[in-house]
């Protein structure tokens, strides 16, 4: 696939269709609230990755409100371990130590 220089030209600029009053937001905070919504996205697409949010049983209302409930708690128990582990990891995280020098 070769690139084609009008690429590189459309690369310089952001497109935001919207339907907000033009005279209520300035373009900057329209910009702002986008990258809100698009962080909001991210922690939606990680819970679906992580929780498996496709997989929820149909057949019962019941049982699929609590399969969700479920797997809400389970993904948010998840998130506030991990920012935990921030905090007690003096590396910011758990994260694999490399060491150029065998340990034995």
């Amino acid at each position: 696939m070769t690139l084609q220089p009008s690429t590189l030209i459309y690369a310089q600029y952001v497109m935001v269709l919207t339907t907000f009053p033009e005279k209520a937001f300035s373009e900057r905070s329209i910009l702002e609230l986008y990258r809100l919504r698009w962080q909001v996205e991210l922690v939606f697409k990680r819970f679906k990755q992580i929780a498996q949010f496709g997989h929820l049983p149909k057949e019962n209302e019941d049982s699929t409100k609590a399969w969700l409930y479920g797997k809400l708690f389970i993904e948010l128990l998840t998130e506030k371990l991990i920012v935990q582990t921030r905090v007690f990891s003096p590396w910011g995280g758990l994260h694999r130590l490399e060491t150029k020098q065998p340990v034995a």
